[in-house]
């Protein structure tokens, strides 16, 4: 009857997980369940839908994440080499923390900015028309 009552408010579910993920930087267990008791939907569907969308994380990043755009464009235009000098010169794969959590380096399926190709995202500031040049003043900046 309760549950009739007061329906599951999905339309507050990304919101909450966006709000969450601005205040700490990724989304923790305890949050996901928080927000799961909130607005009164299954755990596996707020688990569901932080895990699907590419701007959400589960996993606490380093103090500098480092994104690289694989689009069409991005990678047509040298992403994926830029991609693997990165991973080479920070000692890191995409996916993974390097060591002492210093950087995270991922991928992503979109940055938006195809005119702009290649484009890699240092700490939410994209740069766009990135070169394998631009890669040793990158990894300086990091360190």
């Amino acid at each position: 009857m309760l549950r009739e009552m007061f329906p599951p408010e999905r339309t507050y579910l990304l919101p909450a997980l966006h709000y969450l993920q601005e205040e700490f930087g990724h989304l923790p267990d305890w949050a996901l369940q928080t927000v799961a008791w909130h607005l009164r939907v299954p755990p596996s569907e707020v688990y569901g839908a932080a895990t699907s969308y590419s701007e959400l994380r589960i996993d606490a990043p380093g103090r500098h994440l480092v994104r690289v755009c694989n689009g069409l464009s991005c990678w047509h235009n040298g992403g994926r080499s830029i991609l693997e000098l990165l991973s080479g010169q920070l000692g890191v794969q995409p996916g993974e923390t390097g060591t002492n959590s210093r950087v995270t380096l991922e991928e992503t399926p979109c940055g938006f900015l195809c005119p702009m190709a290649p484009v890699v995202e240092v700490d939410g500031r994209w740069r766009g028309r990135v070169a394998a040049a631009d890669i040793p003043r990158l990894v300086k900046e990091l360190t």
